[in-house]
C-alpha cells in the first residue's frame, strides 16, 4: 500500500485498487491521519534483514516517542519489535498493546521515583541511566523492594552529527548521557547496591534525523574502545550494547524509495564494527520505520488575505504536528487533488493562538 496521485486525486494505492483520499474527507469534519501499516510493515523487515550478517544476537526496540498510535503497536508487536520508552506512560500503553515488560528498554534523563518503581515491580528487560544520581536512585529503589535492577548505562560519545540543534543529544554540552571518566564513580555505587544493581549493559544516543552514517560510526568505535575495557571490569556484568537510534529520512523527496540506500549502508556499517564484539545488540529505531507512512488529513476552514500575505487557515495545526513550529522543519503540504491552481502563494497555518503555528511558507 502507498500513497500516490492517481487521476488527478491523492489516494491510497493497494494492489491494482486505489483509494481516493478525497472520498474519506468528504465526511469528516476534524483532522485526521492515515497510516499504511502495510509500509511500516515493509520498512521494518527490511530494516530488520539489513542486520542480518551480523554474529551478535540484534533486537530492535522501536522508539515509541516516533508514533505511540495502538494499531503501529500491535503491527510491529506481531513483526517481533521489541520497545524503547521514555515514560511509565509509554511502558503502560506498550503492555496495553501485547508487549511484555521483557521487550522494554526504559530510557529518559528524568525518570521519577514512581516511574522507576513500577519499572523495577515489573521487570523491564532493561533501565538506561543517564546520571550517577540516578543509578543511585534505582539502587535505594531496588533495595527496597527486594529485586535487582538490570540496568544499562548511558554514555555520551561527544560526536556532534549534522542535525539540528534541538535534537543532537550525544555531544558533551548536551543534557544526555555520562562522560566515560564517571565509569569509577559507577562502580562504587555498585559496590554499595552489589545485590541489587547489575551493570548489564552500555548504551549511546547521538541524536535524531541524521542521515550522515559517518557520525553513527564515529559514535560506535569510540564506545567500543570503553566497551572493551569496561568487559573486564569485576564491577559490571556487561552482555549487551544498545546502539541507539536516530536514523532519519527526507522530508524533501517524498518517494518511500530514496530511504532504503541510506538503511542498507547504515546496516552493513554497524554490523562490520559490531562484529568485532560479542555482545546482544540494541537497536532503537522510530522515524525511519514509521515516518514515511503516515498522512494528516485536514481542511481548509478560511482564505485570508492581505496586502501583506495569503493565509490558508486549516483546522490542525502545531497540536497535531510540531516539527513545523518547534524545529522549522520542512514537510510536503499537497492537496488531494492535483488540479491546476493559480500561482498564488499561502502560509498555511493553524487554528492556534501562538503566531508559531505554521505548517508552511509560501506554499502554492
Amino acid at each position: 500500500m502507498a500513497f500516490v496521485f492517481e487521476n488527478n486525486f491523492l489516494g491510497i494505492k493497494s494492489g491494482s485498487t486505489f483509494f481516493s483520499l478525497q472520498d474519506y474527507c468528504k465526511d469528516k469534519e476534524e483532522a485526521f491521519y492515515i497510516y499504511d501499516l502495510d509500509g511500516i510493515e515493509n520498512r521494518f523487515n527490511f530494516f530488520k534483514n539489513g542486520f542480518s550478517g551480523s554474529k551478535n544476537k540484534v533486537r530492535i526496540h522501536y522508539a515509541m516517542k516516533a508514533n505511540s498510535h495502538p494499531l503501529i503497536l500491535k503491527k510491529l508487536k506481531s513483526l517481533g519489535a521489541h520497545v524503547d520508552v521514555v515514560s511509565l506512560g509509554e511502558i503502560k500503553l506498550a503492555m496495553k498493546n501485547d508487549f511484555l515488560a521483557e521487550d522494554i528498554v526504559f530510557s529518559g534523563v528524568g525518570k521519577s521515583k514512581k516511574e522507576l518503581t513500577e519499572a523495577l515491580k515489573l521487570g523491564v528487560y532493561q533501565i538506561n541511566v543517564e546520571s550517577t544520581a540516578e543509578l543511585t536512585r534505582i539502587g535505594e529503589i531496588a533495595k527496597q523492594l527486594g529485586v535487582k535492577a538490570q540496568v544499562g548505562v548511558r554514555f555520551n560519545p561527544d560526536v556532534n552529527p549534522e542535525t539540528h540543534p534541538y535534537i543532537t543529544t550525544g555531544f558533551r554540552e548536551n543534557k544526555f548521557g555520562m562522560d566515560f571518566s564517571e565509569i569509577s564513580n559507577l562502580d562504587k555505587i555498585k559496590q554499595q547496591f552489589s545485590e541489587h544493581i547489575v551493570l548489564k549493559g552500555m548504551s549511546i544516543h547521538i541524536g535524531s534525523q541524521i542521515r550522515d552514517n559517518s557520525s553513527f560510526i564515529d559514535a560506535l568505535e569510540k564506545t567500543l574502545k570503553h566497551f572493551k575495557l569496561i568487559k573486564n571490569n569485576p564491577n559490571w556484568d556487561l552482555q549487551s550494547l544498545d546502539i541507539g537510534g536516530g536514523l532519519g529520512i527526507n522530508y524533501d523527496n517524498p518517494d518511500v524509495e530514496t530511504d532504503l540506500p541510506l538503511i542498507t549502508e547504515y546496516t552493513a556499517k554497524l554490523t562490520e564494527v559490531l562484529n568485532t564484539i560479542e555482545a546482544d545488540i540494541i537497536c532503537e529505531p522510530g522515524r525511519v520505520i514509521v515516518g514515511r507512512f503516515g498522512c494528516l488529513l485536514s481542511k481548509v476552514e478560511y482564505i485570508k488575505q492581505n496586502e501583506y500575505k495569503n493565509f490558508a487557515i486549516l483546522n490542525t495545526g502545531m497540536h497535531h504536528i510540531m516539527r513545523p513550529c518547534l524545529y522549522k522543519a520542512h514537510h510536503n503540504i499537497l492537496a488531494v487533488d492535483n488540479n491546476e491552481r493559480k500561482n498564488i502563494l499561502y502560509d498555511v497555518v493553524g487554528p492556534i493562538c501562538e503566531s508559531s503555528d505554521v505548517l508552511g511558507f509560501k506554499r502554492i
